[in-house]
């Protein structure tokens, strides 16, 4: 269960229904009907992650993952292994953002008589983040579930 709330596949998936919602809201794209299906699939989703928490906190108290705490929950550095990998995977997110923020403000620039270019520029920043963050701590993690 751990597994499935700490993947940045969650993080993807809420990022895509935030953007489509954003998207409706903003643009009027979508009809009323969408919009509350939307809605109601966002609450439907936030209560269930919430739940999963609720539940792991509950089964695993040594593991505990904090209500309070402002650092992304993906970020457990229980050991000094865990310290270098999120040292590893922060840095490459970190050199990509250095060249995707300027080119992401030259695409918005270039094509901006396309209103919700902004949100593509901001869904794609946001998924590639996650994507490298979760290349990089797979890569070292499996590495040294094989030693």
């Amino acid at each position: 269960m751990e597994k499935v709330i700490r993947s940045p596949l969650i993080l993807i998936v809420s990022l895509f229904l935030m953007t489509i919602m954003l998207w409706s809201v903003y643009y009027g794209a979508f009809s009323n009907v969408f919009e509350s299906v939307l809605l109601f699939v966002l609450i439907i989703a936030l209560s269930t992650f919430l739940f999963l928490i609720l539940f792991h906190n509950k089964r695993n108290p040594e593991r505990k993952i904090s209500w309070k705490s402002w650092t992304p929950y993906e970020l457990k550095e229980e050991d000094e292994g865990q310290q270098w990998v999120t040292y590893r995977a922060t840095r490459k997110v970190y050199i990509f953002f250095y060249f995707a923020i300027p080119a992401g403000l030259m695409v918005v620039a270039v094509f901006r008589h396309i209103e919700f270019m902004p949100l593509v520029v901001l869904f794609v920043l946001g998924t590639t983040q996650y994507g490298i963050y979760w290349h990089e701590s797979r890569k070292y993690l499996n590495d040294r579930e094989e030693v």
